[in-house]
């Protein structure tokens, strides 16, 4: 038998992620048992009630490229957060992440992974860029850099793939597309973050026929390295985009805010064709492997 570590940043977030998860299952219980035990085994389970996620690594500057065992006590902390059960997590978006890192969090938790290379090297050698970690995938869309106007600071991308829920490989509503992104860092960069944001929103079409959003739901979690009122964020926030936190927040402090400066910068957000979910159990938890917070929450939804 091999007994696991446990980090410091396991031991301090532990009791804050379990009282979490177990609300959570509560919560979700009502739906998907009923009142009367017999009309719940007949009825079929059409209401999706699955975990979203979004962890900026430090992967690069922070651990210059290591994929040890710091990989595994994060991974450790996602798992309490459903109680074991990583088959409740629909996908979780990387950002800052080395290719072996990504790699490593996919094996840690039983998941696959997609992965975008931005063009820049990690301090070891690698591709660096941003990783999706999924179950099951209809397809994986082809990645794609971000508008660099300026060309400097480095290429930023966006990696999607249309996701399947664990134990369902045939969903009866719309594909869902789950994509992890990190919009380009500076506060003299807004212009250039509205490109960007505007560019996944509106412009993309990686089938080259349809943007996100047109066939389906689309998640997307990220680093987007602006608070929520600045305007690079408007198009998300437009028509049916939702986002975890709920109201757009206007200035600090922060409901939940993500960055160690108090900040809150990293997003979940849902927009398209069949976005009518309801997020729910939204939280962070700290970890002393990053300088950013792990940015999950629960999407009740008919879709996924």
């Amino acid at each position: 038998m091999t007994t696991r570590r446990t980090s410091p940043a396991r031991r301090r977030g532990a009791a804050r992620a379990i009282v979490t998860a177990l609300l959570c299952v509560l919560v979700a219980l009502p739906a998907r048992s009923g009142a009367a035990p017999e009309a719940a085994a007949s009825a079929p389970d059409t209401t999706r009630d699955l975990y979203v996620g979004t962890f900026n690594i430090y992967g690069n500057i922070g651990h210059r490229g290591d994929a040890g065992d710091w990989i595994r006590d994060e991974a450790d902390a996602v798992r309490d957060l459903t109680l074991g059960d990583t088959d409740r997590w629909l996908f979780i978006g990387l950002q800052e992440v080395c290719k072996a890192q990504g790699e490593r969090f996919a094996r840690e938790l039983g998941l696959r992974s997609a992965f975008v290379d931005t063009g820049t090297k990690c301090a070891d050698g690698q591709p660096y860029g941003n990783t999706l970690l999924f179950h099951s995938a209809a397809r994986i869309l082809p990645p794609a850099l971000l508008p660099n106007p300026d060309g400097r600071g480095g290429e930023r991308g966006i990696v999607c793939a249309v996701v399947r829920a664990a134990g369902r490989p045939h969903s009866a509503g719309p594909p869902v597309t789950a994509c992890s992104t990190h919009l380009t860092v500076g506060g003299a960069k807004d212009g250039e973050r509205r490109a960007q944001t505007g560019f996944i929103h509106d412009e993309w079409r990686p089938d080259g026929v349809h943007r996100l959003g047109a066939e389906g739901p689309v998640l997307l979690a990220g680093d987007l390295n602006a608070p929520p009122d600045a305007p690079e964020l408007d198009v998300l926030y437009s028509g049916n985009g939702r986002e975890a936190s709920g109201l757009r927040e206007s200035g600090p402090s922060y409901l939940r805010p993500t960055y160690d400066d108090g900040r809150k910068i990293d997003y979940l957000f849902s927009w398209g064709r069949g976005a009518s979910g309801r997020w729910h159990c939204t939280g962070t938890f700290r970890t002393v492997n990053s300088d950013h917070s792990f940015y999950y929450s629960v999407l009740s939804t008919r879709t996924g």
